[in-house]
């Protein structure tokens, strides 16, 4: 008999996308103060949220669709944002940015916890009673500072 507990199981064991940081400014340089702004987007390998992974428990065909529901944004300086429903976005309208106060190497990492629903059989979708958190590879980012220098052409 195929159980809650099966379809638990094989949500689990789902090969999950990970969660990427697309950071702005590119090139993996910021200055100090400068607004660091963050867009979550999916490695190509896994299901992602939305992607249907189809197994086999007990002769039975179960579909299990990943959901997004939170993210959590660390700057790797103690800066983090969320967690926050938000896959953040580009400048200038995305919502997740960070200003680093202080120069360094630091790196920018995403969990994303995911949910999901099930469906057994092509019947209806059903909510998954469980959530898995899934941390991305790191991002690198060299924080800079500048200083401004008049220069006498003449």
């Amino acid at each position: 008999m195929l159980t809650e507990a099966m379809i638990v199981q094989a949500f689990t064991n789902t090969p999950f996308a990970k969660p990427q940081a697309n950071v702005q400014p590119v090139g993996g340089r910021t200055l100090v103060t400068l607004p660091t702004y963050v867009e979550l987007t999916w490695e190509a390998a896994g299901y992602e949220p939305g992607e249907v992974n189809t197994v086999g428990l007990l002769g039975h065909r179960v579909a299990i669709r990943p959901v997004g529901v939170r993210y959590v944004y660390d700057f790797g300086d103690d800066g983090v944002v969320g967690p926050t429903p938000s896959m953040g976005g580009t400048y200038p309208s995305g919502d997740v940015k960070h200003a680093y106060t202080k120069a360094g190497r630091f790196e920018i990492g995403i969990t994303a916890t995911y949910a999901g629903e099930y469906s057994v059989d092509g019947g209806a979708w059903t909510p998954i009673a469980s959530t898995v958190d899934i941390p991305g590879p790191a991002q690198p980012i060299d924080v800079r500072t500048s200083r401004n220098e008049l220069v006498d052409q003449g």
